[in-house]
């Protein structure tokens, strides 16, 4: 059953603006973050102190960024799409990672397309996956109980 209609509709506005940040930010022609490169190696270089490397901190960073990158399409997806097709939101975001990451790879000589990129991004499509469905469930539940609210 598809999410109550004024949720599926804000989600799937949601959706589609997400989605455009989405295509920019994975197509830009260059890294992201390379304006902030030094600033950003800057502030991890202080966990040099303790023992951690800027350069592996940087990849820590990286893939906790593309994990957080993933998480709201999904559960934007599963409000749209609703319990029954859960499972679309995973396979979305999976999906819409290997296209950018071979993209990155085949037209955009400054980016690197990675595996590891691929298994971040689907990381952050299950959290936000579970996240929607979490929702939906309490909605129904709410719906079905009047006294819980």
């Amino acid at each position: 059953m598809p999410a109550a209609s004024p949720i599926r509709s804000r989600a799937a506005l949601g959706l589609v603006a997400y989605g455009a940040v989405l295509a920019v930010v994975g197509l830009w022609p260059t890294p992201v973050d390379r304006p902030l490169d030094r600033l950003l190696f800057r502030a991890l270089g202080a966990l040099d102190r303790f023992g951690v490397r800027p350069i592996d901190a940087y990849g820590v960073l990286e893939f906790t960024a593309n994990v957080a990158f993933f998480v709201t399409p999904a559960l934007l997806l599963v409000l749209v799409v609703g319990l029954r097709r859960w499972w679309l939101a995973p396979l979305a975001g999976l999906l819409c990672s290997v296209a950018i990451e071979l993209a990155q790879h085949a037209l955009l000589p400054d980016r690197l397309g990675t595996v590891n990129d691929v298994i971040a991004n689907t990381l952050g499509a299950l959290i936000g996956t579970g996240l929607g469905t979490l929702v939906l469930a309490r909605l129904r539940a709410d719906a079905r109980d009047p006294l819980s609210s």
